[in-house]
């Protein structure tokens, strides 16, 4: 076992430890429905993890503001899995509500398409789907929870990537 598997587990146990309850979000259907599934690999980290952990979403310290109450990490390995990654990818944003808008959209520069619940000026969540260029390859969902003033959905796509490419 490597450091970083250790970690993994380590984080997982913490998980499972806690007793705090999580807020139900408009998007639980989507978590749920994969959660358990071959080759989905999911964790969360809640409000009291992320203070244990010193989370720094923000290098600038600039483009998020607010509070972060719970962050979580969904991976899809379609060789695992029976879905293709394209696949995976438009079933789990078919399963957000009507009420998400996409900001941020799938391009040839960029791999991240970003969906939010709250307007231009407050955000409750944030969820980054991360495509990867082949469709056997890992996908990524990065999900944001809390009370937010968004400056700049950039850093937002930043911090999604910056955390699909540490796992």
């Amino acid at each position: 076992m490597n450091i970083r598997s250790i970690q993994i587990l380590f984080v997982v146990c913490l998980l499972l430890a806690s007793t705090t309850v999580m807020a139900q979000s408009k998007c639980d259907k989507l978590f749920d429905t994969f959660q358990n599934k071959p080759g989905v690999t999911y964790f969360a980290f809640n409000k009291s993890m992320t203070d244990a952990f010193n989370i720094d979403l923000d290098e600038e310290g600039k483009t998020i503001k607010g509070d972060l109450n719970e962050i979580r990490f969904m991976s899809y390995n379609p060789e695992k899995g029976q879905l293709t990654g394209t696949e995976f990818i438009r079933k789990a944003t078919g399963l957000l509500p009507g009420a998400y808008d996409r900001i941020v959209e799938v391009d040839d520069e960029n791999n991240a398409e970003i969906w939010m619940l709250g307007n231009k000026r407050k955000a409750s969540e944030f969820h980054v789907f991360i495509r990867n260029e082949s469709d056997d390859d890992m996908q990524f969902l990065i999900s944001f929870f809390g009370n937010f003033d968004v400056e700049d959905v950039e850093g937002i796509r930043k911090i999604g990537l910056n955390l699909s490419d540490d796992n």
